[in-house]
């Protein structure tokens, strides 16, 4: 009778083999949001802005080179509500910030509205959500005016609230009519409010930035 020879190395291989019922994997663990009732997008290969509550209906945003946004979901009453208004304060502008150059875009703060519908596509959990999106921003040296096309994304337009440093390191108090300012951006008629977010970026300068958030809130008028 010939016997099979079979190599040492392939009988521990064998050996290593989870024969019978393999074991449940782990859920991966969801990370966690800095604030409760946003959840956070951070963008590969940089580092993420550091975020958290400070106090009573405000938000904290920390950025060294870095970026990240955070987002909460617009609720059925208020998707219709052209009125937004919030109030920050930053530390600094981005010196060397150029708003209109995709590779220069960084902005000291920035509230962002997402218009659309919900869906399973566009308000995906950790994700950015997908629609039109307006930007508010607080920019290095760039005037105010007529909103301008954002240099990185489709379908998304930027104004410019406030320039400069006059007002840092003061409460700046902002009030928005969304529908005339989406009939503005995009010559339409309004559609509903998906999604507000915040941002602090410093990815592309690598500058130093502390900006301060007050809850944006929507009302009817």
């Amino acid at each position: 009778m010939k016997w099979l020879f079979i190599p040492l190395s392939l009988i521990f291989i064998f050996a290593q083999l989870p024969f019978g019922p393999f074991a449940p994997e782990k859920p991966v663990e969801e990370k966690k949001s800095p604030v409760q009732g946003w959840w956070m997008v951070s963008y590969f290969a940089v580092p993420p802005t550091q975020y958290s509550r400070v106090g009573k209906g405000i938000i904290k945003a920390e950025s060294l080179g870095s970026r990240a946004s955070l987002f909460k979901a617009v609720g059925e009453k208020e998707k219709d509500f052209p009125i937004l208004s919030w109030r920050w304060k930053i530390s600094n502008v981005v010196c060397s910030a150029i708003e209109t150059k995709k590779d220069r875009f960084d902005a000291a703060a920035k509230v962002m509205v997402v218009f659309g519908k919900k869906g399973r596509f566009n308000m995906v959990e950790g994700g950015e959500p997908a629609g039109l999106k307006i930007e508010y921003i607080w920019a290095n040296r760039l005037s105010k005016g007529d909103p301008f096309d954002h240099p990185g994304e489709k379908s998304c337009k930027v104004f410019v609230l406030e320039s400069g440093e006059r007002n840092a390191g003061q409460w700046i108090s902002e009030k928005r009519n969304l529908h005339k300012d989406f009939k503005t951006a995009f010559g339409t008629e309004p559609i509903e409010v998906l999604a507000i977010g915040i941002q602090t970026d410093t990815d592309q300068s690598n500058e130093k930035v502390t900006a301060y958030y007050s809850d944006p809130t929507l009302r009817k008028k």
